[in-house]
């Protein structure tokens, strides 16, 4: 990666993308903290005084005396318990059919705060609610103080406690808010809290606080001990709240199967480094500075561009990990919670790695999978032919696979895409359904059946785990079905497993060929062995491949596009165009086939990076897989027989076993 850029001067600040130049910033003291101003009621009540009380905000002797109380309370604090905690809470809640960002943005506060203040008696549903609203406005200018007030209000009542010589306070100072100015969370049952107003969000207040006299927070000032210790137990949960909500989502797009905790940890790293929750870091300077032959005026602020520095190629990948990012403020300004957010977005995250590995048939996992075509990177679906490549595969981290119809064909010792492999495709499905990741299967064009047929095929397999199959329209003589026949066939399928992704596969540019089956032609028109082979990885032999009149490539992207169209408004949640290749046609495809594009990996001609910046959202291995096994066993075999070298780094008879025995 090339060096980032030098300082340079956007709207009225200096902007920092270079490591040694934030590096340089971060270490040096006389670029400071921006320190929050008064809240909206004064800096003695409210959000004004927790700004005030803790060390985020603050430089010099008062941001020392905030770390040493935020160390102070977090030390004895056990990461793995945390971890294990976090872990548990998510599982609940995940297979309560909470959504993955509530989960993220509220168990840790709920687990924080169990073991923070646990002796308080508080719920810490509850707290987490409360903290919620209290993190919308934490920040200076990212929402009103006012709601924010009074749930920290009522967060101190839920905090004071008698055994730590903090009074209780009475309900005049401290009304316990009415349900409905803090609606009810989605991990939270139903019967805990009345349901939100219509058009009230989640998680947020929207009535201004009752009005009073007298302050909640007049009474603990921010120079008592007090005060500062339940300022910074506030502070902590606050800070738990979006920060590591935000690694948890961002590492989340990057998990996949599921791994071992060490490779969570790494993950976790690795997104702290390339993806991290905190985006900018800000620094003013208090007098005038030269940087890097640059000159930073005094008062003149300073931003630094996180992601951009902790991926400057300048950065040595011999670095220690946990140096070579600036996240957590690593060796400048170092966080104190640093161990704990990983600690619990850890255990979150092993909650969702355990969720996706069980969930099962229903509605959640079909949900799952679609929700993998529409992620960040394209879902790269790597297809089986027996029960241990696909174990293997899972093992290696894949969270879906799916099934590769020449392979099964080809273990039956029967030609693929002739229609005869129903039974073999039905049993493998039943033996899939003990492989830890959703599983997808090549049905060809239906075995032959009825659309109602087709459809029944659909359920009998959804009823083994399956969320999704691959239907495809091209025919063993070499053209194309009618399009309303394949139309009809998605919509039953659709109509009889709804979840069900249905993964429509075109086969015009596979065939090479525009040719419908319906259609009488003339000799011309018909197809002649030995003429062409369609495409790179084509399934017929040159003698079986059959070609006429060869469509142009304008005319077999036309028809493709007219296909896919038609199979997404019958219902296809995707679209399968195999032996595509050329990137205006892929790119013609994307914006205009109505669906999901699925490409078919051509090892000549594509790069999974290339595909993603087309907007291809799935891509297959289809035979690949199959046919480079079969190679290698006889590569390997010709080894022994010759007296060549055979490789070393095979699985071994017991990882083997250890496959089949799940």
């Amino acid at each position: 990666m090339a060096a980032a850029t030098s300082p340079r001067f956007e709207g009225g600040q200096w902007v920092i993308s270079r490591y040694a130049d934030a590096c340089t910033v971060l270490s040096d003291d006389r670029f400071a903290v921006p320190e929050a101003p008064p809240g909206e009621t004064g800096i003695e009540t409210g959000l004004g005084w927790l700004r005030g009380a803790v060390s985020r905000f603050a430089n010099g002797r008062r941001h020392a005396e905030g770390r040493r109380a935020a160390v102070a309370a977090l030390t004895p604090l056990d990461p793995v318990r945390l971890r294990e905690a976090a872990r548990r809470r998510a599982g609940t809640a995940l297979r309560d059919g909470a959504p993955l960002d509530a989960v993220a943005r509220r168990i840790p506060v709920a687990v924080l705060a169990d073991t923070l203040c646990g002796d308080s008696e508080s719920d810490p549903d509850e707290v987490a609610d409360l903290v919620g609203v209290i993190a919308d406005a934490y920040f200076p200018g990212t929402g009103p103080d006012g709601p924010a007030d009074a749930a920290l209000d009522r967060l101190c009542s839920l905090l004071s406690l008698r055994s730590r010589g903090l009074g209780a306070p009475s309900g005049d100072v401290f009304p316990r808010l009415s349900e409905s100015l803090v609606p009810r969370s989605p991990l939270v049952p139903q019967s805990r809290h009345r349901r939100a107003p219509r058009g009230v969000a989640r998680l947020s207040v929207q009535t201004p606080p009752r009005s009073s006299p007298v302050s909640g927070w007049r009474w603990l000032p921010p120079g008592r001990s007090e005060g500062e210790s339940l300022a910074t137990t506030v502070m902590l949960l606050v800070q738990a709240c979006d920060s590591t909500a935000g690694l948890i989502r961002n590492a989340a797009r990057r998990l996949t199967g599921r791994p071992a905790p060490a490779a969570i940890d790494e993950l976790l790293e690795e997104t702290l480094r390339l993806d991290p929750p905190l985006k900018v870091m800000r620094r003013v300077a208090k007098e005038r500075v030269t940087l890097d032959d640059v000159v930073v005026e005094a008062g003149t602020a300073v931003v630094i561009d996180v992601p951009a520095a902790s991926r400057d190629g300048a950065v040595s990948s011999t670095r220690s990990p946990g140096v070579a990012h600036l996240t957590f403020g690593h060796g400048f300004r170092p966080c104190p919670g640093d161990r704990i957010a990983r600690s619990l977005a850890a255990g979150v995250l092993e909650a969702v790695a355990d969720s996706r590995r069980t969930a099962g048939t229903g509605e959640r996992a079909c949900a799952a999978f679609r929700e993998m075509h529409h992620g960040p990177a394209p879902l790269v679906l790597p297809n089986a032919w027996d029960y241990a490549s696909a174990a293997a595969l899972a093992r290696a981290g894949f969270a879906a696979v799916g099934t590769t119809s020449l392979g099964v064909a080809a273990v039956a010792g029967k030609p693929d895409g002739e229609g005869a492999t129903r039974d073999e495709t039905v049993a493998l499905a039943r033996r899939l359904a003990r492989v830890p990741c959703l599983v997808s299967v090549d049905i060809e064009g239906g075995f032959g059946g009825t659309p109602g047929q087709v459809a029944d095929l659909a359920a009998e397999l959804a009823g083994f785990g399956v969320v999704g199959v691959n239907l495809e329209d091209g025919r063993p003589d070499g053209r194309l079905a009618p399009m309303a026949a394949v139309q009809e066939t998605v919509a039953a399928i659709k109509e009889r497993v709804p979840g069900m992704f249905v993964n429509a596969r075109t086969d015009t540019f596979w065939l090479a060929t525009t040719s419908t089956g319906d259609e009488v032609g003339t000799a011309e028109d018909r197809l002649q062995p030995g003429e062409r082979i369609a495409g790179e990885e084509s399934r017929f032999r040159p003698e079986d491949q059959v070609v006429g009149k060869e469509p142009s490539g304008a005319e077999m992207l036309d028809e493709a596009l007219r296909r896919c169209r038609a199979y997404a408004e019958a219902g296809a949640d995707g679209v399968f165009v195999p032996g595509v290749a050329e990137t205006e046609h892929i790119r013609a495809l994307v914006g205009g086939a109505g669906a999901p594009l699925n490409v078919l990996f051509l090892s000549a001609r594509h790069t999974v990076a290339g595909l993603a910046e087309l907007g291809v959202r799935r891509i297959s291995c289809g035979s690949l897989l199959y046919r480079a096994a079969l190679g290698a066993a006889v590569t390997t075999a010709l080894a022994v027989a010759k007296g060549g070298p055979v490789a070393a780094d095979l699985p071994g008879y017991a990882e083997v076993q250890a496959l089949l025995k799940g």
